[in-house]
């Protein structure tokens, strides 16, 4: 038999879940171990780091793709502001799938810096971008600032948390 760990190397990402829940079920023991050791790698986020990564994929878009989605549909017309708005809230849905799942999984902390993430990130977005895209969704980053404040509050934060974020709120994005 082949080394375990080259096997391993070699799953899909589907495989791999399926056979982790398959031991998972098998011994409650190695289940709680697999969940600490979930929990464990998904602490850690870091604000700083989700801002860089949404502005880069922010500031990544390209106008030309505004302008190919921007046309004459079956439905009526796609304008150019919507084609961008689509294209912002393409990149942002997987983020905030992300802070879904921290929410879902009570890791509020986590969740709670990973919105703050966004909201830096969208800000910097609004501030310091100069793309020409930027150009097609002047209103987008505010727009979607409110989205990301909605899907947090979706999850009923506590009264704590809703002071952590304003406090960041306030002393990084209004000062």
């Amino acid at each position: 038999m082949k080394d375990p760990r080259e096997i391993i190397d070699h799953l899909s990402p589907g495989d791999a879940l399926s056979i982790l829940r398959t031991l998972a079920d098998s011994d409650e023991v190695l289940a709680r171990r697999i969940a600490e050791m979930a929990l464990a790698r998904l602490h850690g986020v870091d604000p700083e780091e989700v801002a860089a990564v949404l502005y880069d994929q922010l500031d990544a878009l390209e106008v030309e793709e505004v302008w190919d989605r921007a046309r004459e549909t079956r439905y009526g017309y796609v304008e150019p502001g919507e084609a961008a708005d689509q294209m912002v809230e393409e990149v942002l849905e997987p983020f905030l799938e992300e802070l879904g799942k921290y929410q879902r999984l009570g890791m509020n902390a986590e969740a709670n810096r990973i919105c703050m993430g966004l909201l830096l990130g969208l800000y910097r977005f609004k501030c310091e971008s100069t793309s020409e895209f930027k150009g097609w969704a002047p209103d987008a980053p505010i727009a979607f600032a409110e989205a990301v404040v909605d899907a947090w509050k979706a999850e009923s934060p506590s009264q704590a948390d809703v002071a952590v974020v304003k406090a960041f709120v306030e002393d990084e994005l209004e000062g």
